[in-house]
């Protein structure tokens, strides 16, 4: 698939490299010739030094040849004038990277001429992503399949935790419910753990289950379940406005510190209820008037990753349990990970949005992926697929009779809003969906989950 990318900040960056190793042409362009020359030398991409908006540009770009154009750079107007010409001049489906909200008004006038696909906001992203955390304040992280009726919850085995030692099997049997563990990340090796895999302090187990299900097993394994009351925000940018937009309404008392005083002044004028102060983050007695070793979270989200990581390690150092950080690159991840510092990354969740989008438009059958989460730094794909009128062969014969690639777990059948935890015996069925867990990169469409057929002689 041809595709053109405008701007390559850390998002576009992210998004070049991923849909490069998916075997896509890509072409990159930014206006930075720094910018430019790094992404020539790093990534077997196209990059022309240009505006999206400059029609000579898009036409050496090969915008009238391009199936899909993603634009984005921060500037909002400039992303839907170059989607606009893109798609005049030919491309297919244009993907726009929007942060406000009068923007999202105004692309509502243009999406008929756009036949705009998709509009992804990374910050609102990376806020959805806290959010669920802070319901399931046990886990490291949250991903949602099927509208939230299935969730997948990646949580720490702690040393004093009466899993350690169990099988899979046997923990079953002493916990019972409807769930399956379906990821083990130990050390930094992701498995798709069998029935006799025996659990280890630190290992990083991934649940999946209702969310009834979810808080009734961590509640028998003493695991806190109770919502949080007093959150503290480090930051009123995107993110920080974002998250509290997600949580107006819940029974959270808010602190928000942000230096800048109109920002300030705007974020206390949408959101009365929370306790917005101006004052530097980065003051550590003055983040002491404002009972920070009193919050139940605290979550660190300026645009600086530097301040964010201090600023969450201050945190841990104060006895904090639930610290959160924003990160736009890996560079601190490896302290923030031993620290057990919960970390999100905006650039990710754009890019997991964006190839779940990528390869059900490329896959041009009636069994798209819904949902496409990726695990375990990347190693390990969830994918959710609706199984349509062509799947004959998938539903041909019961799951233990499926000729199913190695490493390749079906992991849950939603049949009618009810979760299914498949056995053997089980057969799929057209109108379900099914959540899959392969190795990142090797499924794009349902059909890759089965071996090839043998030839007839």
């Amino acid at each position: 698939m041809n595709i053109i990318i405008s701007g390559c900040g850390n998002v576009g960056y992210h998004l070049a490299r991923t849909l490069m190793k998916e075997g896509h042409n890509v072409t990159v362009i930014d206006a930075d010739p720094e910018v430019c020359q790094r992404v020539s030398r790093q990534l077997d991409v196209l990059c022309l030094q240009g505006s999206g908006m400059d029609l000579d540009v898009l036409q050496e770009a090969g915008a009238a040849q391009a199936y899909l154009f993603i634009a984005v750079t921060r500037d909002e107007k400039a992303n839907m004038l170059s989607a606009l010409m893109a798609r005049h001049l030919g491309c297919r489906i244009a993907l726009i990277r929007l942060q406000e909200s009068t923007a999202l008004k105004s692309l509502s006038l243009l999406s008929r001429d756009l036949k705009l696909s998709l509009s992804l906001n990374p910050d609102e992203l990376a806020a959805r992503e806290l959010v669920r955390i802070l319901e399931f304040p046990a886990s490291v992280s949250v991903d949602s399949f099927s509208a939230g009726r299935v969730e997948l919850m990646e949580f720490e085995v702690q040393p004093d935790s009466p899993l350690i030692g169990k099988s899979l099997i046997a923990i079953r049997k002493t916990y019972p419910g409807r769930y399956l563990f379906s990821l083990c990340l130990r050390d930094t090796q992701a498995s798709i753990p069998r029935g006799d895999f025996i659990v280890q302090a630190r290992d990083h187990l991934t649940l999946m289950a209702s969310r009834s299900e979810a808080l009734a097993f961590f509640s028998r394994l003493k695991l806190q379940t109770a919502g949080i009351r007093q959150l503290l925000i480090l930051g009123g940018g995107d993110l920080g406005l974002s998250l509290c937009q997600q949580l107006a309404g819940q029974p959270i008392q808010i602190t928000l510190v942000e230096k800048d005083p109109a920002r300030c002044a705007l974020i206390s004028a949408w959101f009365e209820k929370v306790d917005v102060c101006q004052g530097d983050a980065t003051n550590h007695p003055f983040l002491q008037t404002l009972n920070f070793d009193a919050m139940d979270a605290v979550m660190a989200v300026t645009g600086s990753d530097e301040i964010n990581a201090m600023l969450a390690l201050y945190g841990r150092s104060r006895g904090l349990g639930l610290v959160f950080c924003r990160q736009n690159t890996h560079s601190y991840l490896p302290i923030l990970q031993e620290a057990r510092i919960r970390t999100v990354m905006p650039k990710d969740l754009a890019t997991e949005q964006i190839l779940g989008y990528v390869r059900s438009v490329d896959s041009r059958d009636e069994n798209p992926i819904v949902t496409l989460h990726a695990l375990a730094g990347g190693q390990i794909e969830a994918l959710e697929f609706e199984i349509g009128p062509d799947a004959q062969r998938i539903i041909a014969a019961p799951l233990q009779s499926l000729p199913l690639k190695k490493n390749i777990l079906i992991a849950a059948i939603l049949r009618h809003a009810r979760m299914i935890i498949p056995g053997g015996q089980d057969q799929l069925r057209q109108g379900d969906f099914i959540i899959v867990l392969a190795p990142a990169g090797h499924v794009r469409r349902l059909a890759d989950l089965l071996e090839n057929p043998p030839r007839r002689a």
